[in-house]
Formats: C-alpha cells, structure tokens, sequence
C-alpha cells in the first residue's frame, strides 16, 4: 500500500495531541497522508490540525475519548464523512499512571489503563475492519511497547501485553484478506525535555514514527524500535535473572524505593 497513492492514504491517528501521537501524525502528513487526528484535548488537537495542514482540506481533528465507544463510533463516521474510507489506522492512544505502587490507584483508574490501552484497540479496529476487508486492502497499526515483551510495571505491562497477543493474532486471521497489522513495540522515549536520561538512553519519538511510516509502506507483524532493544528481548526468555536485575535498577533509579 502506498502512502502516496491517489490523494494521500487516508489514516486515523489515536492519541495524537501530544508526544509520540503528535510525531507520527506530523510525519504522516509530510509523508503525503490525509489524515484523521484524534485525541481528548480539542484545544491541542485543533491547534497541531492547522499547523500540519492550514487549509484544513487534509488533516481534520476530532475530539475523542478512546474509552467512550460511542466516541469511537462517531471518530469513524466523522473521518469517512470527510476523507472516505480509512485505509490505515494507528492505534497509539495510551495511559499508564506515574505511581509505582499501581494497587494504590482506583479501581476506575486501573480500570481506564486497560481501557485505554487495549480495549480501545480492539473496538476501534473492529469499526474499520469491515470495510477494509471488504475491499481487500487496509493497515492497523498498533502501537504495543517493549514492556509488553519484558514485564516491568504489572498494570502496563498487562495491557501491553494483551495488545501483542491482539496484533499478532489479528494478522493470522486476516492473512490472504489483503488488509495488514503490524506492532510497533517502543522501549524508552523521550517525549518532553524535563525526562531525564538516566539508565538506558531515551531517543525521540521520531523513531517511533518513522517505524509506523516503514510498516504502512512495507507490514511486518512486529517491529522494535529502536533495534537495540531486540537485544533485551531475545535474552529475556533465556536469562530472566537478567532482566530481574535491570528492572529492579531501573526501578531503584525511578522511584527511589523498593518494597
């Protein structure tokens, strides 16, 4: 599938008022994408709208709480009103809380995390599924994270986990129907300047971005960016020790506690 094509592919982009989702949307968009943006912070969202695309012809924002079905429903109606079918749908929209004790949270809190992170996913790709089965030709792309190969915080790293196992089920079922998924599984990324650097290095979401661009031109079922990280991975099921060790430092240096 190509992002050029005739117009531009059309893409909805989750999440994209901020960090990760921001860079994508704005890299799709050089890329020659049409793009439908959504996000819970209109103000935001509207504003990063007509910077991309000024005439407003081509990127179109729509507030959105991926937690809300009927939301999700009328993101989908909204963008096929204006765009026309969705070719390619990036599912980064996310939450996870700053507290490392997670069992201290509410339970709607705990709660939203699953929400947000997985549920979201399966019921905005159930949405634009059918049409894209239909005619033979479609992209998911969900954003997963390295925590959901290796477990470090237990709330996140379930969700994240579960979207794995949804990506990568979803591309079996769906191979010879013409329509893709692919996981794009970050580790650590710097999404502002006050994060610091401390521990494993933390490049921009560029990278991020860039691996969602290389997806939607050529699928792959899973990509982990940036490459290093593989490393990590491929250890983790042969020496869990390791990553025992790395948590608990990565942690220490975090939170400044243990249990």
């Amino acid at each position: 599938m190509s992002i050029e094509g005739s117009g531009g592919m059309h893409v909805i982009v989750t999440g994209a008022s901020s960090g990760i989702g921001e860079v994508i949307a704005r890299t799709l968009a050089a890329g020659g994408c049409r793009l439908t943006i959504a996000a819970r912070r209109a103000e935001k969202l509207e504003a990063l709208a007509k910077d991309i695309n000024p005439s407003g012809k081509r990127v179109i924002a729509v507030q959105t709480d991926v937690t809300n079905p009927a939301d999700l429903e009328r993101l989908v109606a909204r963008a096929t009103a204006i765009h026309g079918r969705v070719d390619a749908l990036v599912n980064n929209a996310g939450w996870r809380s700053s507290k490392f004790k997670w069992w201290e949270l509410s339970q709607q809190e705990t709660a939203l995390a699953v929400q947000t992170n997985l549920a979201a996913v399966i019921e905005l790709t159930r949405l634009v599924l059918p049409e894209m089965l239909e005619h033979r030709s479609g992209s998911i792309v969900n954003i997963g994270s390295v925590q959901g190969r290796i477990g470090m915080s237990s709330l996140y790293s379930a969700s994240k986990f579960g979207v794995r196992g949804f990506s990568l089920s979803l591309r079996r079922e769906l191979r010879g129907t013409g329509v893709n998924v692919s996981l794009v599984s970050p580790g650590f990324i710097r999404t502002s300047d006050k994060e610091g650097s401390r521990g494993l290095p933390r490049p921009t979401p560029e990278v991020v971005a860039r691996a969602v661009q290389q997806v939607l031109e050529h699928p792959r079922a899973e990509v982990i960016v940036p490459a290093w990280y593989g490393f990590f991975v491929a250890l983790e099921p042969f020496l869990p020790g390791l990553a025992d060790y790395l948590v608990a430092k990565i942690n220490a240096t975090k939170y400044g506690e243990t249990l």
